[in-house]
């Protein structure tokens, strides 16, 4: 499979080279058409696996804005974004079934080997930026108790949430609406020695009561966010809310709050973390309610 140029290499001298935009966009048709008709989207079908393998690279890369609007404003972007998404969605899924069970056949108990957890390298860089972040606000807002953490949509592996109890020494409550998650992640954490410290819930995030907790995070795979906010606004005295988005071409593989609309719905903006080139491929918004000042 052709790996397709990125970044200013789309250029030719000032004018963009629409044949090489065509060819990305020609390539992110190939993936989305071969996810809608393979029955297996598990990492057991090395054809998915390879293309999605490709397509996550490609995300990773950086692009110059003109570019971003090139490709996500192209009218088969606009009508199978969405549908994408979801097939990825199912393949990280399925990947997170696959490596926490292999994982807790290993022998070796505890923490001995959970570094060697696959894509540990990438949430230790994304949970590491987010917690510099949530140290940096919580030291300007005394108020924001120091609870455990709610993890919404900690999916089968629930990477960040256990690097979050690791690093920042706290215990971590997480959500999860699938039973097969559920049940899986609960495992992995027995394994681990963690059960104690990082507890799974079988819970809607739209429908947990979170008036216990102030500082919640949202998984980039959670669909109905705005839901979310709204259950947490209602239920939380003084929330502090990191949501997980994605920005530029990064919005073709994981969908992105509008935050135009944050306002609206009574959240601002208090800090973000932006993809690591090459690596994350997520970002974060750390949202606390609109202050009134009238």
């Amino acid at each position: 499979m052709e790996a397709y140029s990125t970044g200013s290499a789309l250029y030719t001298g000032n004018a963009l080279s629409m044949q090489r935009i065509e060819d990305f966009i020609a390539f992110i048709r190939q993936a989305n058409e071969l996810l809608q008709t393979e029955s297996d989207l598990s990492p057991d079908n090395s054809l998915v696996k390879s293309i999605i393998s490709h397509l996550s690279l490609q995300l990773r890369s950086s692009y110059l804005p003109e570019e971003v609007q090139a490709v996500l404003s192209h009218a088969y972007i606009q009508l199978n974004q969405r549908s994408l998404q979801n097939k990825l969605s199912e393949a990280e899924f399925l990947t997170e079934i696959s490596d926490c069970r292999h994982f807790c056949k290993s022998e070796v108990p505890g923490l001995d080997r959970v570094t060697r957890l696959p894509n540990w390298n990438i949430y230790m860089a994304l949970v590491s930026q987010e917690l510099s972040i949530l140290r940096q606000i919580i030291q300007q807002n005394p108020h924001i108790g120091k609870s455990p953490v709610v993890f919404v949509g900690s999916g089968p592996m629930p990477l960040s949430p256990i690097i979050l109890h690791l690093l920042g020494n706290v215990e971590v409550i997480c959500l999860e609406i699938d039973a097969v998650a559920y049940d899986a992640s609960c495992t992995l954490l027995e394994h681990l020695g963690l059960a104690n410290k990082v507890k799974v819930v079988m819970e809607n995030g739209s429908e947990f009561d979170y008036s216990s907790y102030s500082r919640i995070f949202v998984a980039s795979l959670v669909r109905n966010k705005r839901a979310v906010l709204r259950q947490i606004s209602s239920t939380s005295s003084a929330p502090l809310v990191a949501v997980r988005t994605a920005e530029g071409m990064r919005q073709i593989m994981y969908e992105a709050v509008d935050e135009s609309q944050l306002n609206e719905m009574g959240w601002q903006i208090a800090g973000r973390t932006y993809p690591v080139e090459n690596l994350v491929i997520n970002s974060t918004l750390f949202l606390e309610r609109v202050t009134n000042t009238n």
